[in-house]
């Protein structure tokens, strides 16, 4: 029997200078990323990032277009399928409102988050979605190999 992949979703939120948002996790490898996590059953993955965004950093967000759907391979853990959309703020301020899952809030201009890719630093959906977006690519859809072992699932 096929069974069909985990899913996750997460949203680049960017401000009026064009910033980026970016998420540290407080647990694992301590990577950095947009809000986002595991789609719940029966919510979509629109729906996911929407929630993501409110639990992790206090905002309500506006979906505005998918920069890409990745199907996340290797790394020690069974494939993912990660679904990140692009969104803007519609009421809130980032502020960290989950201590247990998020360390911090950083918000980036394009040319430094462009710094950090290949670093080691970010999950490998964003790096992919980063790398697609700062490119101008919107709607992609495409493999990605994790370069990073990550902890086993049962330590998360």
């Amino acid at each position: 029997m096929v069974t069909a992949p985990r899913q996750c979703a997460a949203v680049l939120l960017t401000d009026e200078q064009g910033r980026i948002l970016l998420v540290q996790q407080n647990y694992g490898g301590r990577f950095w990323g947009f809000a986002g996590g595991v789609v719940d059953a029966g919510e979509t993955p629109l729906q996911a990032a929407v929630r993501e965004a409110a639990e992790e950093a206090a905002v309500e967000v506006e979906l505005s277009a998918l920069i890409g759907l990745y199907t996340l391979q290797g790394g020690g853990w069974p494939d993912v399928l990660a679904s990140v959309f692009l969104g803007k703020i519609r009421s809130g301020t980032p502020s960290l409102c989950a201590p247990d899952e998020i360390a911090a809030l950083e918000w980036l201009a394009p040319q430094q988050v462009a710094q950090w890719l290949g670093a080691g630093l970010l999950l490998p959906d964003v790096e992919a979605a980063l790398e697609d977006y700062l490119a101008g690519r919107l709607g992609v859809v495409r493999t990605v190999q994790r370069k990073v072992n990550l902890p086993p699932l049962a330590e998360l």
